[in-house]
């Protein structure tokens, strides 16, 4: 967290910098180089600092309406310092009209959440022969080391902390899902046959074992005079072992109708047009 925030002011200078439709003749810095200074000064020179960072505990709301704190998330309060030099020849009311440049800039371009702004008095340095005003900007930023923050800056990139890492390693805990799963392990549902020759009947996860029959008709039902042939309506499928007719799928299974008639006289159809039919789904 802390350096992402000692990296903020290279990058608001360096952001800045780039907003030439807004700053045609302004030199952003994060301090002044250890070399003489022009004198006089000869353009519009902004020296970004930091001055202060509070850190306090990010409170979430539970179930029950109250406020707890979160045990990976903080609220930081950053103040950087904006210290604005203008040549003499530009008057004292540039000092103003850049901080308020900023100001607006940084509150309608970027993503940082700007809480309260500021400015001293505008002083003369006769060392540069220029205006000097110095000058604040609070931002308020929420910061979750094993997520993404909520700052779109390269600075704020994300982070992994070893205890939110340990606690999401799937290897050896149960997600919500997997609890979800032992509480319901069945599902149940339904689907109308169209009379394709396959449909796919999606669930969101692949299952165990799927089970397959008809809602109204017998699972194996004759169609001809042959009381022999039979259409079989029912099918069932595994991980490993299946029925004709049905197979898992990554996402749910998937049923087909044959048209040639199989093993034992039946002909399979599990997407007949003229049946509804009832699944039963182990969760994986």
């Amino acid at each position: 967290m802390i350096d992402s925030i000692s990296a903020m002011p290279a990058e608001i200078a360096t952001w800045l910098s780039n907003q030439t439709d807004t700053f045609t003749d302004v030199t952003f810095l994060t301090e002044f180089p250890a070399i003489p200074k022009a004198i006089p000064l000869r353009q519009t020179i902004v020296a970004v600092g930091l001055d202060n960072v509070r850190i306090s505990d990010f409170f979430t709301e539970n179930s029950e309406g109250e406020q707890v704190p979160d045990e990976y998330c903080r609220l930081a309060k950053v103040r950087i310092r904006v210290s604005i030099h203008v040549p003499y020849s530009a008057g004292g009311t540039a000092c103003h009209t850049a901080f308020t440049k900023i100001v607006d800039c940084l509150n309608f371009k970027s993503d940082f959440n700007i809480s309260e702004s500021g400015c001293e008095s505008i002083a003369a340095d006769r060392d540069t022969d220029a205006f000097v005003m110095k000058s604040w900007i609070d931002i308020q930023a929420q910061f979750c080391p094993a997520e993404s923050a909520a700052v779109q800056y390269a600075a704020f990139m994300p982070k992994t902390m070893f205890c939110r890492s340990h606690l999401e390693n799937t290897d050896i805990h149960v997600t919500t899902q997997d609890k979800a799963h032992w509480n319901s392990p069945l599902e149940i549902g339904y689907y109308s046959g169209t009379g394709n020759g396959s449909r796919t009947v999606s669930l969101g996860y692949r299952p165990k074992f799927v089970l397959v029959f008809p809602a109204v008709y017998p699972p194996f039902y004759n169609l001809s005079s042959d009381p022999s042939q039979l259409i079989c309506l029912c099918g069932m499928a595994g991980q490993t072992l299946s029925s004709s007719g049905i197979e898992l799928t990554s996402t749910g299974f998937r049923v087909t109708q044959s048209s040639e008639i199989g093993t034992g006289n039946t002909l399979t159809k599990l997407n007949w047009e003229n049946a509804d039919y009832i699944y039963c789904a182990m969760h994986g």
